[in-house]
């Protein structure tokens, strides 16, 4: 084997007991940190959990984290455990909170429902043995009730449980004179209840002692484990479930500190419903403060100098600014639903400079708004952000701040040296993500309308427009008809054309010229008049009509440069044989 690989792990899971781990949460020295979310289980998945544990079957890995005795993050006990002010926890539990907690509850008594084991199933009386646990049926000998008085039933009544042979998993610990009780109940003589009893001992010990000694594999963080780390560790070992991100940890660090973020965050939302409407990240309005502060936009740095005297500082004015700037993309640039946004991270440097702009006067605000506007259309059509977005949230936050205000004539990146040909333009397709929301978030800017309503899609209410493209040349025609001798594929970007959804089901995959030369005279004026606004030639002799795709495509990458050389300020190199 290489040399290169190391025996030892950088974390090893140790093995901890559900009775210690339970101890542990009861004392408040296992508690969870201030993000986790609350406890959702429903009690057929605890029960499932407890099938698994009695079987000894494998059940997930736990992730905790050492605190340290200087930085103490926002914490909570499980739900159900009792408050302990005057202690700080050990750990905290950053996956495994929803085992632990039906477990806890479970074992303990606490919560919605409670937890019964019949005995019967896992004895065969008539031999006076226990069963092989392959042969008890657990979906039976396990259940839950919630308390319900109107039930027919009641298994917390005493005198009901020894007529049922059932106890509760709360009194697990205490079951030596319940057993006695019921072996003397059903035992016809002192032989026979004798051997009951006995068998009712064995029965914990063989089959229930693992709701104490089964042992979880634990991976315990270090308290030296910086923030970063955590981030990752998490992502890695809880794919499937939820992420736990810079925001929740943070959310956590500020806490004590009386800065809370979660709280700051739904306020936010609910003054601001654009942020809601684009489903902005709370993290990027972090990235954003992060600028402000400490001109970086990278993870580290967000979590190892963001402090909680740089969110008190610029909260407000960083989530107002937000609002204003996705306002000023919805409105100004096309972008006008989240499906549409070419870069979300592009929003972060726009909100970090946009507080500079708002203490402008009128007229250099106008100005500055033009310039925020050009950097960003810069930005889309020269794919900026494709690759390494937190620095170049960086750079260009630098450049940014200073050009838009008139202290510097030196334009960010994007802006400086945009470059493009229109033989990328013509080459590219839709699968290059951000060019092509770019292309139809300028479509929708420049006045693209409705192929139905011969409304303009930026008029239209956000309920209203549920939109989609079709290709103008689908693959199977230009296939069987042989128009496309330059070898064009159907996926350009060039060959699409933005509808309703509803209308895109009509058309399918029919060639849009024959697809409007079927409808009504009237129809087909209509629709004309739609492809002027979407920038397609529809005269006679255009490629559209004359179904030459070549001409086609060569006529709207005319008019498309023309409107992108509009809103980037810059020259699109001619470089196409077209």
């Amino acid at each position: 084997m290489s040399s290169m690989f190391k025996e030892d792990p950088v974390f090893k899971a140790s093995p901890e007991s559900i009775g210690s781990l339970v101890v542990s949460i009861q004392k408040g020295l296992l508690a969870l940190p201030d993000f986790q979310r609350s406890f959702v289980w429903e009690p057929k998945r605890t029960i499932e959990l407890l099938k698994s544990v009695i079987s000894r079957y494998p059940a997930g890995t736990l992730l905790t984290w050492e605190q340290s005795t200087d930085l103490q993050f926002g914490n909570r006990p499980f739900e159900g455990a009792p408050e302990t002010p005057d202690k700080r926890p050990r750990r905290l539990v950053l996956d495994g909170q929803q085992r632990l907690t039906s477990l806890y509850q479970a074992l303990t008594g606490t919560g919605d429902y409670k937890f019964f084991v019949r005995v019967w199933p896992f004895i065969d009386r008539e031999e006076g043995v226990l069963r092989p646990l392959e042969e008890v049926d657990l979906e039976t000998a396990i259940f839950a009730h919630d308390g319900n008085r109107r039930a027919r039933f009641n298994p917390l009544d005493s005198d009901w449980q020894l007529e049922n042979g059932v106890f509760s998993l709360s009194e697990y610990d205490r079951l030596r004179p319940w057993f006695k009780s019921l072996s003397r109940e059903v035992g016809q003589d002192r032989d026979e209840s004798d051997q009951l009893e006995d068998l009712l001992h064995q029965l914990r010990d063989t089959y229930l002692q693992p709701l104490d000694s089964y042992a979880f594999p634990v991976v315990d963080l270090p308290e030296q484990t910086s923030l970063v780390a955590v981030c990752n560790i998490f992502e890695t070992l809880n794919r499937s479930g939820k992420v736990l991100g810079p925001f929740e940890l943070l959310t956590a660090k500020f806490y004590p500190s009386g800065v809370k973020l979660r709280d700051l965050w739904e306020a936010a939302q609910q003054e601001y419903p654009l942020l809601v409407e684009f489903g902005v990240d709370p993290y990027s309005l972090l990235q954003a403060i992060c600028l402000r502060s400490h001109s970086s936009a990278q993870r580290f740095d967000v979590l190892n100098k963001l402090s909680a005297v740089n969110i008190e500082k610029h909260w407000d004015e960083t989530v107002a600014a937000a609002a204003e700037i996705l306002d000023m993309l919805k409105r100004e640039c096309g972008a006008i639903s989240p499906q549409w946004l070419p870069y979300s991270m592009a929003l972060v440097p726009l909100t970090a400079v946009y507080p500079e702009i708002s203490h402008l006067k009128s007229h250099f605000r106008s100005t500055a708004r033009e310039k925020l506007r050009q950097y960003y259309w810069c930005t889309v059509f020269s794919e900026n952000y494709d690759q390494g977005a937190n620095s170049q949230a960086g750079a260009d936050y630098k450049l940014l701040r200073n050009w838009v205000t008139d202290k510097s004539d030196q334009a960010p990146e994007a802006v400086e040296d945009f470059s493009l040909t229109d033989a990328d333009i013509l080459s590219a397709r839709a699968n290059r993500k951000a060019l092509f929301r770019g292309f139809v978030t300028l479509l929708i800017q420049a006045g693209a309308k409705d192929a139905d309503s011969v409304q303009a899609f930026s008029n239209m209410p956000a309920h209203e427009s549920s939109l989609d493209t079709v290709r103008a040349f689908p693959k199977s025609w230009l296939e069987v008809s042989g128009n496309n001798p330059e070898g064009f594929g159907p996926e350009l970007i060039l060959n699409r054309v933005l509808v309703q959804r509803s209308t895109k089901r009509s058309i399918r995959e029919r060639l849009l010229p024959e697809y409007i030369d079927g409808q009504e005279p009237g129809s087909q004026r209509k629709y004309l008049e739609v492809l002027d606004s979407h920038l397609i030639e529809s005269d006679p002799e255009s490629g559209f009509q004359q179904r030459n795709y070549a001409k086609f495509l060569r006529e709207r990458l005319s008019r498309l440069v023309e409107e992108i050389e509009s809103v980037t300020g810059q020259s699109v190199i001619y470089d196409s044989d077209l």
